[in-house]
């Protein structure tokens, strides 16, 4: 996944100083190439394509090919818009609702209700959810690799190994649906039984949106569950540890999105109720 996130990055900064030796790129050169990627771009996709550069100027210090890194005191321009991933809408989640019994369909569902990350559902066993506890231990993600294998991985922070609520509705099911199966056996696997590849994944992922209407990634279905957690009270410190972020303002960025979305539509009902009465 880093890789795949790194390689725009590079493209990119090849793109612009084509093909030029590294030894004259100057500090002043990387701010204006930093400068230019940054117009019409996320904060985070130009820190991104900063942090690739920088990277590729201290590998070059390493090497000897350059005597400093140019990148060093290059920053990222102020008042840049940051990226928020809608969640999935009302539509979305009564469509995966409805939908359980299609292929990937209890994945969504399991999805929505417990916030896990796409590897991170694809990785659990049986053995990971305690139905007399209600609890899911999240320790491991799964990877697939250049050779098209899946290779299992422990989470990128110690935030990610966690412990997360299992919803009566969802233990209900997945008890119905698990019954008889092995606790080393995967909740989510291929039709061999084994861990789900990137590409099958994708394929079939393409496959349940079409026979269910569910337009949502399994990502924005995630963000889903943050939203669910936002309207049962839950704290955004005890929905950081539930969702296994990093760092608290991510979750409140979060939550910050949802309390405005709620401002203008409070807004838009204040203003039509008011208009209606005085017209």
């Amino acid at each position: 996944n880093t890789k795949k996130q790194y390689k725009p990055a590079v493209k990119d900064a090849i793109n612009y100083f084509g093909n030029r030796y590294i030894k004259t790129i100057s500090n002043i050169e990387c701010q204006q190439y930093i400068n230019y990627i940054s117009v019409g771009k996320a904060k985070k996709t130009v820190v991104s394509r900063l942090l690739v550069l920088n990277m590729i100027f201290k590998y070059a210090v390493l090497k000897q090919y350059i005597d400093y890194n140019a990148c060093q005191y290059v920053t990222v321009p102020k008042g840049l818009k940051k990226e928020y991933r809608m969640p999935a809408s009302d539509k979305d989640i009564t469509n995966i609702k409805a939908s359980i019994d299609l292929p990937l369909g209890l994945y969504a569902y399991f999805i929505l209700y417990t916030g896990c990350r796409r590897n991170e559902a694809c990785a659990l066993r049986v053995g990971d959810i305690d139905f007399k506890n209600k609890l899911i231990t999240i320790n491991k993600s799964i990877y697939t690799a250049d050779d098209n294998k899946v290779y299992v991985k422990s989470p990128k922070t110690e935030r990610g190994m966690r412990q997360i609520i299992l919803p009566d509705n969802l233990a209900v099911i997945m008890k119905k649906r698990l019954k008889g199966k092995k606790k080393t056996d995967l909740i989510f696997p291929n039709k061999n039984g084994d861990y789900i590849a990137d590409g099958q994944f994708d394929y079939w992922w393409k496959k349940y949106q079409k026979q269910s209407g569910v337009n949502a990634t399994p990502h924005q279905i995630r963000h889903a569950y943050a939203t669910i957690l936002y309207n049962a009270g839950i704290t955004d410190k005890d929905a950081q540890d539930l969702l296994g972020r990093t760092t608290l303002q991510m979750t409140r960025d979060i939550y910050t999105h949802i309390t405005a979305s709620r401002k203008e539509q409070s807004a838009i009902k204040l203003n039509e109720f008011i208009c209606g009465r005085n017209s």
